[in-house]
């Protein structure tokens, strides 16, 4: 009997036991579990999910991140080489003050850099793929040599740097010649471009592959924007005019009076304009484009609404009184400072167009930043 009562004791005690050792197992397997689940999201999920999708490409948390990382690096470091350069000068000397005020304002300008930084990666990263995606269908390739090149020469080493000029010497004029710097040699680029990639891994995460696919971006831009700006025409409407300009409009009745009586142009403009600019020349404006440039904006609607040799009512500013005389309208070659802006301006145009469109959605959120290295 006391021999059946301690089989069942001894078999109760198993089952408990082993009811208990299920229960440890279970419990050990969720924390486990729930570990799994929170290395997984933490570190796949999250780093996956996207910052941005552009045209159906997608745009890594991980990515936006590392290079967020990056460009607090850059411009920390540009932050501590203004301190330092502004550490140098001596607030008492009346040369050096114009200086520290300017080292004050980069300053300033950097840290307002600083503040924008997240939004402005993620709308850089979204620029790179937009241009990379256009640049693919126009057949726009970078090669590794392109690449290879732009990151030498920003850190200063030139493959073939330009051969200087020699100075002319006259031997009246007593010559001081001025010191040179040695251009940076291939093991000294190379010595440099260890040390800061090294640096950059350290302190960023940064591979060699991320920072040369910075520069490719770079590269792949500029030859974008070449191809875009083949595009823009050389040649526009432009209209050449001539002014007299005065200060009220009883004057300028007046001036019209006069040349209608048959008065010159040139000879009035002289006489009575307050243009200083012009008036010697006569009031010519030279050719201009419906842009003005400097030209105030109700007299470039008159100039362009007006025959040649015709002669305008007085066109009010807040110059004055505008007298205009159209003396020619063709088409023409644009100025070259013209045409770089307009080159600029297409560019810019298709950019901002790009990133409105509906090909790019945005997933942004301040928790996708990466925080501050203390």
């Amino acid at each position: 009997m006391r021999k059946r009562k301690k089989i069942r004791r001894r078999r109760k005690a198993e089952r408990e036991q082993r009811i208990i050792a299920i229960g440890v197992a279970a419990i050990a397997f969720l924390v486990a579990a729930i570990l799994v689940f929170g290395y997984w999201q933490e570190y796949i999920v999250k780093p996956a999910e996207p910052i941005a999708i552009v045209g159906g490409v997608v745009i890594r948390t991980d990515t936006y991140q590392k290079m967020v990382r990056y460009r607090r690096f850059t411009l920390r470091n540009y932050l501590e080489s203004l301190r330092a350069r502004k550490a140098e000068l001596d607030p008492t000397d009346e040369g050096d003050q114009f200086l520290i005020q300017y080292y004050d304002q980069l300053i300033s300008q950097a840290k307002t850099q600083m503040a924008s930084l997240p939004i402005d990666v993620l709308e850089g990263l979204i620029e790179e793929e937009l241009i990379r995606q256009e640049a693919a269908r126009r057949g726009i390739v970078v090669t590794r040599e392109e690449v290879e090149i732009e990151i030498e020469e920003w850190f200063g080493y030139y493959r073939h740097p330009p051969t200087p000029s020699p100075t002319p010497i006259t031997p009246t004029v007593p010559f001081t010649p001025t010191p040179t710097i040695a251009p940076m040699t291939k093991a000294q680029f190379n010595e440099l471009y260890s040390a800061y990639m090294n640096r950059l891994a350290e302190e960023v995460g940064f591979t060699e592959e991320d920072f040369r696919k910075v520069f490719e971006a770079i590269v792949l831009r500029r030859k974008l924007w070449e191809a875009i700006a083949e595009e823009v025409p050389t040649e526009e409407e432009q209209v050449h005019i001539r002014q007299i300009l005065v200060e009220k409009e009883e004057e300028a009745l007046e001036v019209i009076e006069r040349l209608e009586a048959g008065e010159d142009f040139v000879a009035l403009a002289k006489e009575v304009s307050i243009d200083e600019a012009t008036k010697e020349k006569g009031g010519d404006l030279d050719w201009f484009t419906r842009d003005g440039f400097g030209i105030p904006k109700e007299v470039v609607e008159v100039a362009f609404g007006l025959e040649v040799n015709q002669i305008s009512e007085p066109i009010s500013t807040t110059l004055g009184y505008h007298i205009i005389e159209v003396l020619g309208r063709e088409e023409r070659e644009l100025d070259p400072f013209i045409l770089q802006f307009r080159r600029e301006e297409a560019f810019e145009k298709w950019l901002s167009e790009q990133r409105q469109s509906e090909i790019v959605k945005r997933y942004w959120s301040s928790d996708k930043v990466p925080p501050e290295k203390r």
